[in-house]
């Protein structure tokens, strides 16, 4: 369920193009932001009464980002600018060569369970927290980081649900209009 339907129902009239900036302007550019914040959290509180928990946190939290890091790539420089591509072509009534890739059906699938693959690393992580909920004399940093990883979470969830339920599909519709082959 999307995090905020009225947030998903002002984006949907959007066109291509300018959904792409937004998705990176916004939910690209909080990622890139602030998960380097959340690693240093976690370094400064390996040593602290949490340490087991911490552990645990930046080992997964690690495996989360460098999969991160491949996966903006992907969408960033190669399926976002066809999208963009996709996008001129229809408002400029001119043709536009079908993808190296071929069509959108399998990179959006991959696309897709990386998102899920994502999903469960914070899942684990929400485990982990209590639901991103410190204990009470926990210390302050940890409560921090705890509210740091669950407005990551919110992002990522409201970010992955935009792009699977309308880019993806926004994307897909006008290859097939332009008939893309």
């Amino acid at each position: 369920m999307i995090q905020s339907e009225e947030y998903f129902e002002m984006l949907k009239p959007w066109n291509l193009d300018d959904l792409v900036d937004h998705i990176m302007n916004t939910h690209h550019a909080y990622l890139k932001a602030n998960y380097p914040l959340i690693l240093k959290l976690i370094d400064k509180l390996e040593n602290t009464t949490q340490s087991d928990v911490i552990k645990e946190i930046k080992t997964l939290f690690t495996e989360f980002t460098d999969d991160l890091a491949i996966h903006l790539v992907k969408e960033e420089e190669v399926l976002f600018p066809y999208f963009k591509k996709l996008a001129e072509s229809k408002s400029a009534g001119s043709k536009v060569e079908a993808a190296n890739f071929g069509s959108l059906s399998r990179p959006i699938e991959m696309m897709e369970e990386e998102h899920d693959d994502s999903h469960h690393i914070m899942d684990r992580i929400k485990e982990l927290t209590n639901n991103f909920t410190a204990p009470q004399d926990a210390e302050p940093s940890i409560h921090f980081l705890y509210f740091k990883l669950k407005e990551f979470d919110d992002d990522l969830e409201t970010h992955h649900e935009l792009e699977n339920n309308l880019l993806f599909t926004k994307a897909s519709v006008l290859e097939k209009e332009l008939e893309i082959k």
